[in-house]
């Protein structure tokens, strides 16, 4: 892994506040790069930027913006104005489980807004700098669950399915800019993400080992699976069928799924 300080002296992580992005906003932090820490909750990005800002003497910003409401983008670039974003993380997202017509409307419209507008929106307002620095990276964070059509996840698995390909797609526009994009596909991870989508609770990888899979794949490839049993499946789901792929992915997202939701 190349020092991520190489990329720039701030780093900004969306859903901060718990999980994934609070183990990466440690890991940039023990790296000894100032963090903007974007989240809803205001009382979990304080006492982050208490914990990392005494641990390891870096300066920090809490942002507590809604990604889901209207001039989310714009209000985050106005507050880092003043400072070069040499790293950006796309890592806030939700799910909502359950058959499509089940789960509420302003769920699904608010997966939409979160998992792809605000990551599209964030990355469109700091990719130019980093292009015009001839440095940088952009972390998505995607999931398996945007390999295939899922049933009973419907709508996440197809932000999720936008996340990947947007990722990839500027991967391959920015090799020669001196910018390193990357995917990140976790499986479940054990986080109170499953909480939030309405799932019965299973195991899952933790979110230490999902940042160390994504820092050390940075620089070197378009994207990267955490898990060696998730890259097995998302492997053989592009030789099957698509008809028995979307069956066998609803079957298994079947034993997370209340009976109310099914």
């Amino acid at each position: 892994m190349a020092s991520l300080r190489s990329y720039g002296e701030w780093a900004l992580v969306t859903g901060a506040s718990a999980g994934i992005g609070t183990v990466f906003a440690r890991k940039l932090a023990a790296e000894h790069l100032n963090v903007v820490l974007v989240a809803r909750r205001a009382d979990r990005l304080e006492a982050l930027a208490d914990e990392i800002g005494r641990a390891h003497g870096v300066q920090t910003r809490v942002l507590p913006i809604d990604l889901d409401r209207e001039g989310a983008v714009e209000r985050i670039e106005a507050r880092v104005a003043d400072v070069e974003i040499g790293i950006l993380v796309n890592n806030a997202g939700f799910s909502a489980v359950g058959r499509f017509e089940r789960v509420a409307r302003e769920k699904i419209l608010g997966m939409i807004r979160v998992n792809c507008l605000a990551v599209a929106g964030l990355t469109h307002a700091f990719l130019p700098g980093m292009t015009k620095r001839r440095r940088g990276a952009i972390i998505i964070v995607s999931s398996v669950a945007g390999y295939q059509p899922l049933g009973f996840a419907a709508t996440y698995g197809a932000t999720k399915a936008f996340d990947l390909m947007l990722a990839e797609a500027l991967w391959a526009e920015n090799r020669d800019t001196g910018v390193d994009v990357l995917a990140l596909s976790p499986g479940p991870v054990d986080t109170e993400f499953q909480s939030v989508a309405g799932e019965t609770p299973h195991p899952g990888a933790t979110p230490e080992s999902v940042v160390e899979v994504a820092f050390q794949a940075l620089g070197k490839k378009p994207s990267v699976i955490a898990g060696g049993l998730n890259k097995a499946r998302t492997w053989s789901v592009r030789f099957a069928p698509r008809a028995q792929v979307a069956r066998l992915a609803m079957g298994v997202m079947r034993g997370f799924v209340p009976d109310s939701l099914r």
